[in-house]
């Protein structure tokens, strides 16, 4: 009995629609002979722009700066390179930036407050609620701080160590404990 009300109702619907096409519109066809005729005052002909000559493209000169991310799996470590511009001075922030870009090309979106140096120091600061913080797991939390860590010794020359605080104070996860201006990772 379902079946067959279903049946009915399926072939009711497509007569519905069948009966409603080609309605609504009180507009006959026009035929070819009918057609309007075009209003001479407009220019039929196409303006066109040599686009060579319209537009300058000055080519982007890119340095490569290596820097380290955790791999689509999250498994391990991966260094990659990052293509920034060729005169731009690579510094703490330029390096963490890319840090950060590469780590949410892996779904990892880590917030970092501010970056600063203390004579030879480059300090991170996370914010607290976000990974590595909080968030994630053990494993993935030491990823991201070395890919931090890694990546900042390895572009800048002059950095002896890296330090990692939250929200300003000492960097206190589920995992990991280090008090404020204690180094994470050395030269």
């Amino acid at each position: 009995m379902v079946r067959k009300s279903g049946v009915f109702l399926c072939g009711f619907l497509v007569l519905c629609m069948l009966a409603g096409c080609g309605r609504g519109s009180n507009e006959k066809p026009i035929s070819p002979t009918e057609m309007p005729t075009p209003d001479s005052s407009v220019s039929t002909t196409p303006t066109v722009t040599d686009p060579v000559h319209s537009l300058t493209v000055v080519p982007s000169q890119t340095a490569e700066m290596p820097i380290y991310t955790i791999n689509g799996d999250m498994t391990e470590l991966t260094e990659l390179t990052a293509l920034i511009d060729a005169g731009e001075e690579i510094t703490a922030q330029t390096v963490t930036d890319a840090v950060v870009d590469a780590l949410a090309d892996s779904a990892v979106y880590v917030t970092v407050n501010s970056v600063t140096q203390s004579d030879t120091v480059i300090i991170v600061d996370f914010a607290a609620s976000a990974p590595p913080v909080s968030t994630v797991g053990a494993g993935i939390e030491g990823m991201i701080l070395d890919a931090f860590g890694q990546s900042l010794l390895d572009n800048l020359p002059d950095c002896s160590g890296v330090s990692f605080t939250a929200d300003g104070g000492a960097y206190v996860s589920g995992h990991f404990e280090f008090g404020k201006g204690e180094i994470y990772m050395r030269r």
